[in-house]
């Protein structure tokens, strides 16, 4: 574990934030939007964890003023910011219609699953702490979908990297952009232009 922080401290992704008692050490990383939770995808098998380095969870120690979003190890860089302000415009209440909460309008599934990997035991009630919402969409978006990009076999872009966050990897996987929704192609372009 220790070489893993010092691997990411070395990629500038060891942030210190204050919790309120007292500064911890986060490594944190990327999450999935509410689209591709709610009946837009087809349901895959989670691919094995066997692409991942470790087989414990990730450090992430969350410190509540900063998160970094840089990825680990890619040349791919989505702009947290844009995808809240294009979820939520930055609404840290914000609730859409189908369940998907907080600032990155996280689905409950997709927190739950987050968290889990993250080692944290927050719960979904807490979807609204900003600082907390924003640790597990960008976990979700720089570890678990280039993750999954790669098991799939499936170039790791900013375009792919929005698709499966928008549209959902399995839809991404199945249709290779054959299909995409109006809705995934505006998300893209929304997101370059802002």
């Amino acid at each position: 574990m220790q070489e893993l922080l010092e691997r990411l401290s070395k990629r500038d992704l060891i942030t210190e934030v204050n919790m309120g008692k007292g500064l911890r050490t986060a490594a944190v990383a990327g999450m999935m939007g509410a689209a591709s939770l709610v009946g837009l995808h087809t349901k895959v098998s989670e691919p094995p964890e066997q692409s991942v380095k470790t087989s414990k969870p990730i450090s992430t120690e969350v410190q509540l003023n900063k998160v970094t979003d840089a990825p680990s190890g890619s040349e791919t860089f989505i702009d947290i910011n844009k995808i809240i302000h294009i979820e939520s415009t930055g609404d840290s209440n914000a609730v859409s219609p189908k369940g998907a909460t907080g600032l990155m309008q996280v689905m409950s599934k997709t927190w739950d699953e987050m968290v889990q990997k993250m080692g944290k035991d927050w719960d979904y009630s807490e979807a609204k702490d900003p600082v907390k919402n924003k640790a597990v969409g960008t976990y979700y978006m720089n570890v678990e979908i280039p993750r999954l990009l790669k098991y799939y076999k499936i170039e790791d872009t900013v375009e792919n990297r929005l698709a499966a966050y928008n549209w959902g990897i399995g839809n991404l996987r199945h249709n290779e952009w054959q299909n995409a929704p109006q809705e995934t192609i505006n998300y893209i372009k929304k997101y370059k232009h802002e």
